[in-house]
């Protein structure tokens, strides 16, 4: 585990989910909006939109957290990068869920603004179930003046 000076963490803290509905598609298909805050190497608010296709679940098994998901969104993020000035990006995520939940992060260079013009690289997130929050492994991210 990175010392506790490089982690990043990230509270949920509004989750919306709506079905989509698939003429296509007998599995469950849905739209994910959600509001985070964000603290550590990463500080600040972010929103979060996803399009999640769950797996066939196993037989018996209804509860959509037992479930798993495949996910692909984006996140608005507005705050500092170690310590930097204010400014925007957004990033592109790639994740699962399957008794936790894992994502790959990839900062899309073109749309930092500001304080953050000039971030470029890639991340992680992991699920820290015994607290709660997700923690991001920003190792691979860097802000080039």
């Amino acid at each position: 585990m990175a010392p506790a000076d490089t982690i990043t963490t990230c509270q949920t803290t509004g989750w919306e989910e709506t079905p989509i509905s698939s003429p296509i598609s007998s599995l469950k298909i849905t739209r994910v909006h959600t509001t985070r805050t964000l603290e550590g190497r990463l500080a600040g608010k972010a929103l979060a939109e996803y399009i999640m296709v769950y797996r066939e679940a196993p037989p018996g098994v209804t509860d959509p957290h037992q479930m798993t998901a495949k996910y692909t969104g984006i996140m608005s993020f507005k705050g500092t990068f170690d310590g930097s000035e204010e400014g925007e990006a957004h990033f592109t995520i790639d994740g699962l869920h399957d008794k936790g939940v894992t994502a790959k992060l990839v900062v899309d260079e073109k749309t930092c603004i500001g304080g953050l013009k000039g971030l470029t690289g890639e991340g992680s997130y992991l699920w820290d179930a015994e607290k709660k929050q997700l923690v991001l492994n920003l190792d691979g991210v860097k802000l080039q003046k």
